[in-house]
Order: C-alpha cells, then sequence, then structure tokens
C-alpha cells in the first residue's frame, strides 16, 4: 500500500462539501473504499496492511490538530456515503493522541 497526500486543513464546515465530492469520486471509480482517522498514518497503514483487504493507496484528505474536528468530520463523511463504502461502524475506531490528526480513505481498485 501508499501513501498519498491531498489533504485540506481548516475548519470542519469549509472542507466538507469538497471532502463529499472527493470522496464521491472514489466510490465511482473504485471497488472498496474506507473512510478513517489516526495520527499517526504511516503506522495506521500498516496495521491495514496487516487486515484481510489488500488495499492500494491510503489518501490522507484532511490534516488537524482538533481531535472533535477529526471525529466529527469522520462521522458526518462515513453517514454520507454509508452505502457506497466498506466501513462497519459510524466511526470513531481511529487510534487519538495530542498529536495532529489526519482523515484518511482507503482505495482498492
Amino acid at each position: 500500500m501508499e501513501i498519498k497526500w491531498d489533504y485540506w486543513t481548516g475548519p470542519m464546515n469549509t472542507v466538507v462539501s469538497s471532502l463529499n465530492r472527493s470522496i464521491g469520486q472514489y466510490t465511482s471509480k473504485n471497488k472498496r473504499v474506507k473512510i478513517g482517522i489516526t495520527n499517526s498514518p504511516k503506522r495506521r497503514m500498516n496495521e491495514h496492511v496487516r487486515g484481510g483487504i489488500k488495499w492500494d493507496y491510503m489518501i490522507i484528505k484532511y490534516e488537524t490538530s482538533s481531535i472533535s474536528f477529526a471525529s466529527k468530520l469522520e462521522s458526518v463523511l462515513i453517514d454520507y456515503h454509508w452505502d457506497y463504502i466498506e466501513n462497519e461502524i459510524g466511526g470513531g475506531g481511529g487510534d487519538y493522541g495530542k498529536e495532529k490528526q489526519y482523515l484518511y480513505v482507503l482505495i482498492k481498485k
């Protein structure tokens, strides 16, 4: 799996529309898509590599210093795209810490 950095920053209300459109493009052009958050993209990528699905890409879509923003945005995006993504729960399974938070999308072509 490869990590790609293609992300926005800023308040949630200024990025949610762009993120919805971006994720919509991923769901229409790929076999599988999953949304998540983490404070360590490389570590989280390695955890996904050990999982059952052989994802092709982890694309970082949002960076923030706010755990609250990251969690809320993850939940909003999962709810909006629920019928087209692989998430098993509505968010909240990511790893948290005091570092920057990243919302990511996993892609299986």
